[in-house]
């Protein structure tokens, strides 16, 4: 089989990369502005452009079998500066894909959205719920959405968009502020800073490592699913102050939180998936808990070295 993960040299796209090509040939396209080369797997093929390039994803698409859309702006903050730049990236290159995908025969798209989009909805966060968006971030990946639908409506053309939470894990190190707070806080620890903590620690995410959100990309291709939306978390919330608590535990330095009064307009204070639809659906079921998920990110970088971030 062959493959095609846009945003393939960025974090869950290169961890997903490296997985593929145990079933078949990979292809990578990616732009390097969150990717790095480095994190790109030896075997797999890199083309460095963008999916807003038509031509280019024409070229790269022919002879897939299944496509990986994990090309984003993919945090909030990306788009404070300049919102029509991502929305643009996050809509107009997703339909290219998607238009290449329908014109050469892809058997199905699985692509990124996120949980962001169910703010304001009460914990555990279900499919079924009324999502809307109060940023231009949560509306770029509930138009993906709709535009994937009326695409499997229309002509057929499967695809499977998964709302991920809090992904944590190997690669991620290259996004600086933009990094999940696991891989943050570790990083700040090892250097002998304190975290910084909006509020006051209760806040609550649910924290999924790479692997497991990897897996889930992969039952997603497996199955025979015309067109349907997932939830890809744990289920379970853990506030800052206890992953602070995990991490010093497992770096067994002991450091005490900056907490921060917090800057930021409709701050979300809790996310938590409730699972049952992936686990029936696509019978995906998490294993590796955050105790553990901590461990490997540890053993991840006493190998490669500890990243500085540019607030350090």
């Amino acid at each position: 089989m062959k493959f095609l993960v846009t945003g393939g040299a960025g974090f869950i796209g290169s961890n997903l990369a490296r997985r593929l090509l145990a079933l078949g040939e990979v292809k990578v396209l990616d732009n390097l502005m969150l990717g790095r080369e480095e994190n790109v797997p030896a075997r797999a093929e890199l083309t460095k452009g963008s999916v807003m390039d038509e031509a280019l994803v024409r070229d790269i698409v022919k002879g897939c079998d299944f496509i990986f859309h994990e090309a984003a702006h993919s945090s909030s903050p990306m788009f404070l500066e300049n919102p029509q730049v991502g929305l643009q990236e996050n809509t107009v290159g997703f339909m290219n894909v998607m238009n290449m995908a329908l014109r050469y025969g892809v058997k199905r798209v699985i692509f990124a959205s996120t949980s962001s989009m169910y703010s304001g909805n009460p914990t555990p966060y279900s499919e079924n719920m009324t999502v809307g968006a109060n940023t231009f971030y949560e509306a770029s990946f509930r138009c993906r959405e709709i535009i994937a639908q009326t695409y499997y409506r229309f002509h057929g053309l499967s695809s499977v968009a998964l709302r991920y939470f809090s992904v944590y894990g190997p690669n991620e190190n290259h996004k600086g502020r933009f990094a999940n707070n696991v891989t943050q806080f570790l990083c700040e620890i090892k250097h002998g800073l304190r975290p910084g903590i909006y509020g006051d620690g209760t806040q609550t995410r649910d924290f999924i490592h790479v692997d497991d959100a990897v897996e889930a990309n992969l039952l997603a291709m497996k199955s025979r699913i015309g067109f349907e939306i997932f939830n890809i978390g744990t289920g379970v919330g853990t506030n800052f102050n206890t992953l602070l608590s995990l991490i010093c535990d497992a770096l067994r330095k002991r450091v005490e939180a900056n907490y921060i009064e917090n800057p930021i307009k409709n701050y979300v204070m809790h996310t938590a998936a409730d699972m049952t639809k992936s686990a029936e659906i696509l019978g995906f079921k998490p294993v590796i808990t955050l105790k553990e998920g901590i461990r490997r990110q540890i053993e991840h970088y006493d190998k490669i070295g500890w990243p500085k971030f540019p607030s350090q």
